[in-house]
């Protein structure tokens, strides 16, 4: 495709001189081990033990002890290293392990179905299995004889007792390695460049099959430095991490970005129940999530408020309403000015100061990724001094192209291009093109699809949609592949529409489908504690905690009213015309959504006919236009 067919919009160059720059992401780490050993690396909650944490040197050396026992398993350069674990401290040495001996390392969720991490498996062809314990041993062990590429599965937990052919990484991993076979070991991951490769990563699978991205040292070092380069992290702040490091986006920006420059990470225990309490408890000043998080906090707050008194409720809405006057005047270029000012201050120390706290209360910014955050949303976060930055990226761009910044943030937009990366819109089509060293070297085992998502001018293709505003920020309006056509040949664009929803109380997830009728329908799954209580609080005499509730005629009337509400403004012909409610929340396990909380479309279609058939009966009532 010529330049001529596109709107183009270039980030900055990158601050960072070549010759500071990391060969490889080793090597990132490995100047804060070798040039401040002592200064904290990671955080963790161990237990009974309480919070406990590693310096840097301390990291090297268990780094260094691990890779020696992967070694002594046969894991060497392009060792194929597959990690299925959740999130914890064990993942990051494990990847760096493998990193430094040259191997590849390819994570897998471990909430993926067997059958799923055994097409991940047989795709990349792994020799070695991580696994964290007893639970993704038993998936893999029950799919290992049709993955013959595997040698070696090993159960990273300690107190997981090896079976099924298996190894405990505890039994293979050295006390000390000797100090001529550390210098043979630094020298071999210090000859790796950045174009060699160091990761595979299955695509989410949100609008087919997952596909191998084949990332290189190069691809993820670039997103490394273009966000801190976007981000202004102080060697004061300290990171929490709540999500799976078998995606990108955490992996990249919210693990080897900030502790390439000494920045501390805490990882969140494994259950979300407790994120309320690590938030508290590790105070941390960064973080990144997605929008689910933000606007859980925000149904919770507002349903805590709905029980106060008349006058703490009018004291709340007139703080929260100084969000989006700050928000207006930032827009304008303005300052807080003294009025507005001496009001911030007043409604943090009488409203926001109990909120703030709940955070830890030093919380600066947010970066977000994954889905649109609806406005109100970050309106409120914002008149409390927590910005939420809103960037985009996939699987394939390592993950981050473009980014909002603490002083040029606008809700709604997902920022300028990063450092080094250029934003293509093609004029005929909307859909969003990039090119950057961020840019994969393409998908594993399928050169056709490699051919067909990057150019031969480079350009990798998306398959969003989007357009720039006025002043260049990139907005993003749909997935090509969500497109929904209309019997009219009218096209429908679900996701604006589906983040509107989720700013109801009552509604969890939402689903707009209808591709080849004449109207759109929406799925919803209700937000179970909300309706519960307003059932409650309405007295319809049920059982607050039994499904009646999400039968009943009341909350039907509930959530179509709240659907009319919330897309009132959308074309008459893109709202939806019935509502159907389904019986419980789309689940990861289920693989309806993904690790990241976005639902795949072709999966709840195929879960939900009867809900599916209930939108688009052939004689039925419909839902006021």
């Amino acid at each position: 495709m010529a330049e001529r067919d596109l709107i183009i919009r270039r980030g900055p160059p990158l601050a960072m001189p070549q010759e500071e720059r990391a060969p490889n992401l080793v090597a990132l780490i490995w100047r804060l081990v070798d040039g401040h050993p002592d200064q904290e690396a990671i955080r963790w909650k161990d237990g009974d033990n309480g919070w406990v944490s590693r310096s840097y040197g301390q990291l090297g050396e268990w780094v260094s002890r691990v890779s020696a026992g992967l070694a002594g398993i046969g894991v060497e350069g392009g060792t194929r290293v597959a990690i299925v674990c959740a999130s914890r401290p064990e993942w990051l040495v494990c990847d760096l392990a493998s990193l430094a001996l040259g191997a590849v390392t390819c994570p897998i969720h471990p909430a993926e179905s067997a059958e799923l991490i055994e097409v991940m498996l047989r795709n990349v062809d792994a020799e070695v299995v991580l696994v964290e314990s007893r639970q993704e041993l038993t998936k893999v062990a029950a799919i290992r004889a049709s993955c013959p590429s595997i040698r070696e599965v090993v159960v990273i937990d300690d107190g997981a007792e090896p079976s099924e052919g298996a190894r405990r990484l505890a039994d293979i991993v050295p006390v000390a390695v000797e100090p001529e076979r550390e210098v043979a070991w630094r020298a071999g991951w210090g000859a790796i460049g950045p174009d060699a490769v160091a990761t595979i990563v299955h695509t989410s699978g949100t609008t087919g099959r997952p596909k191998g991205v084949v990332l290189t040292h190069g691809n993820i070092l670039h997103n490394c430095y273009a966000a801190v380069q976007a981000i202004p992290f102080t060697m004061d702040d300290v990171a929490l991490t709540i999500l799976p490091l078998s995606h990108m986006y955490a992996r990249s920006a919210g693990m080897f970005a900030p502790l390439g420059i000494g920045v501390p990470v805490a990882f969140a225990e494994p259950v979300m129940e407790r994120w309320a309490s690590n938030l508290a408890e590790v105070r941390p000043t960064v973080m990144l999530t997605v929008p689910p998080f933000f606007q859980r906090i925000h149904r919770r707050v507002m349903n805590d408020v709905e029980r106060r008194p008349a006058l703490q409720q009018r004291l709340f809405r007139w703080a929260v309403s100084l969000g989006p006057q700050r928000y207006e005047r930032h827009l304008a270029g303005k300052g807080r000015g003294l009025a507005l000012g001496w009001q911030l201050w007043l409604a943090n120390w009488l409203v926001f100061g109990p909120i703030k706290r709940q955070t830890g209360g030093r919380l600066r910014f947010f970066a977000c990724g994954g889905a649109p955050l609806p406005r109100e949303v970050g309106e409120f976060f914002y008149a409390m001094d927590m910005v939420i930055l809103e960037g985009y990226g996939l699987s394939e761009t390592a993950p981050f192209l473009t980014l909002n910044t603490p002083e040029d943030v606008k809700f709604g937009s997902v920022g300028h291009p990063f450092a080094e990366t250029e934003i293509g819109i093609d004029r005929a089509t909307g859909e969003i093109l990039a090119r950057g060293p961020q840019v994969m070297r393409g998908y594993l085992n399928l050169p056709e699809e490699t051919a067909a998502a990057i150019d031969a001018e480079g350009w990798f293709h998306t398959g969003d949609i989007g357009e720039f505003d006025d002043d260049g920020r990139l907005l993003i309006t749909d997935r090509i592949k969500n497109l929904i056509v209309l019997s009219n040949g009218k096209k429908v664009t679900p996701a604006p529409m589906e983040t509107a929803l989720l700013a109801s109380p009552y509604i969890a997830q939402a689903v707009v489908v209808g591709e080849g009728r004449e109207r759109t329908g929406v799925l919803v799954a209700p937000d179970r504690q909300h309706v519960a209580e307003w059932a409650r609080s309405a007295g319809l005499g049920m059982d607050p905690n039994g499904a009646r509730i999400f039968e009943s005629d009341e909350v039907q009337a509930l959530i179509e009213g709240e659907v009319r509400r919330l897309l009132a403004s959308f074309p008459a012909y893109e709202r939806p015309r019935r509502v159907a409610l389904l019986p419980r929340p789309l689940s990861e396990a289920e693989g309806e959504v993904t690790a990241l909380g976005k639902p795949k479309r072709t999966v709840v279609l195929a879960h939900w006919p009867d809900a599916v058939a209930r939108l688009f009966p052939s004689r039925a009532g419909q839902l006021g236009s």
